[in-house]
């Protein structure tokens, strides 16, 4: 048995440039129709931001952390004391750091959780989806942090530490 192939123009297309655009116009129109059948709602999935700010405290920052100085140090390349002193500088001079409420009125990320997210990403070189299953952030919102964390401390310490060397 001889399997059919699909005509992609129609027989008489060669003779005439307004055939094939009718065809492939018609092609697009049955696309949109299908697509219109699809549901255009967003899938929320439940994250569970909380938990992933508590696991972040036990791990770093409660009195007895799970792992010690060192380990931060190693984890994400700077001591904890800098750290915080950046969290507290990013939330400071960018509001969409702060803590608040999404448009569902649930309590959003905490700063510590994006800022953690953002340094982690350029301290390792991971992509945006990896601490999906540690802090319970969309890949797309990891981004996120990375971009508005990278533009808001080039605006804090640029002028400071971004200064043509001096001559010896």
């Amino acid at each position: 048995m001889v399997e059919e192939i699909p005509v992609l123009f129609p027989p008489d297309s060669s003779n005439s440039s307004n055939s094939s655009i009718s065809f492939f116009q018609t092609l697009i129109d049955e696309a949109e129709l299908q697509d219109t059948n699809t549901s255009s709602k967003k899938h929320y999935l439940c994250r569970h931001r909380e938990s992933g700010h508590e696991a972040l405290m036990v791990d770093y920052f409660v009195e007895e952390p799970k792992y010690n100085e060192n380990i931060f140090c190693h984890r994400f390349r700077m001591s904890k004391r800098l750290f915080l002193k950046i969290v507290s500088n990013v939330e400071a001079n960018n509001p969409w750091f702060e803590e608040g409420v999404d448009v569902r009125m649930k309590k959003s990320f905490t700063p510590l959780q994006k800022v953690t997210l953002a340094i982690k990403q350029l301290a390792t070189g991971n992509p945006p989806d990896e601490n999906d299953e540690y802090l319970y952030m969309a890949e797309r919102t990891s981004r996120e942090c990375l971009e508005y964390f990278c533009e808001t401390v080039c605006k804090i310490y640029a002028p400071k530490f971004l200064c043509r060397p001096t001559s010896l």
